[in-house]
């Protein structure tokens, strides 16, 4: 299937998206300093059953850059707009680390718009963690440019090519994205939002992910969320597992959600 390189003009700016297949729409949120391109390896098989839309969210990839800070619902909202520019009424969507926050803001705030939500590996920390963890996190994304050993522990297989697109992706974002970003995930009440929640929700988590731990949260705060678990897999599960990772989307989207 081929995967074709699109953009649309909204009000949060002009957005870059990668496309393949017919269908209900799945539209796929990457995670932060990362783009479509994080999906590369599940596009082609989700495109069997379903039209892919991995767009690259704003600051990031090939869309325009940030004007102003945006929170977690503001990135949202946003995905609300992409999808209502491109003529859809509902879709399937998919999102990994900040694209997994996004997916709980959009199933609290704009479940109407979404027939199935699938967040993975999404962050759910007490403000004190954050705070703990702040200079960690400024490491990890205050400074583009990472080296195979830096990556290899949220990882399963690194090689070149691997190392090569996340540096790419990671220099388009920036450092003030990439921390902005941080910024939105810290200050976002992920667990006010689950309380919320209207949409059909899926919970995906990496078996040797840290956030494993946090998996019995969802199910308690989101009625009726189903959780899986990734085995042997990390904070990425689309890129350690697609074959397992296009499995649970599949599975996790309703067949007659038409």
């Amino acid at each position: 299937m081929q995967v074709e390189d699109k953009f649309v003009t909204t009000r949060w700016g002009r957005l870059h998206y990668r496309e393949a297949g017919d269908g209900i729409p799945l539209v796929l949120l990457h995670s932060n300093g990362a783009s479509a391109y994080e999906f590369e390896h599940v596009i082609g098989p989700l495109s069997e059953r379903h039209r892919v839309l991995a767009w690259d969210m704003p600051g990031h990839g090939d869309s325009d850059p940030l004007t102003r800070h945006l929170s977690v619902p503001d990135y949202a909202a946003a995905v609300v707009d992409f999808i209502d520019h491109l003529g859809i009424e509902r879709a399937n969507v998919a999102g990994a680390s900040i694209g997994g926050a996004i997916c709980i803001a959009l199933a609290a705030r704009h479940g109407y718009c979404f027939h199935t939500v699938i967040a993975v590996e999404t962050p759910c920390r007490p403000a004190e963690d954050w705070a703990a963890q702040w200079q960690t996190t400024e490491r990890m994304f205050a400074i583009p440019t990472q080296s195979i050993e830096q990556i290899k522990p949220r990882l399963r297989n690194v090689d070149e090519a691997l190392l090569t697109r996340w540096n790419i992706d990671r220099n388009k974002a920036g450092p003030k994205t990439m921390m902005s970003v941080m910024w939105a995930l810290r200050d976002y009440d992920v667990i006010a939002d689950m309380e919320m929640v209207t949409a059909r929700t899926v919970a995906v988590f990496g078996s040797r992910s840290a956030l494993r731990a946090r998996a019995p949260l969802f199910a308690e705060k989101i009625p009726k969320c189903t959780v899986h678990v990734a085995e042997d897999c990390g904070h990425f599960p689309m890129i350690d597992d697609p074959v397992a990772f296009v499995d649970i989307v599949n599975r996790s989207v309703a067949p007659a959600c038409g």
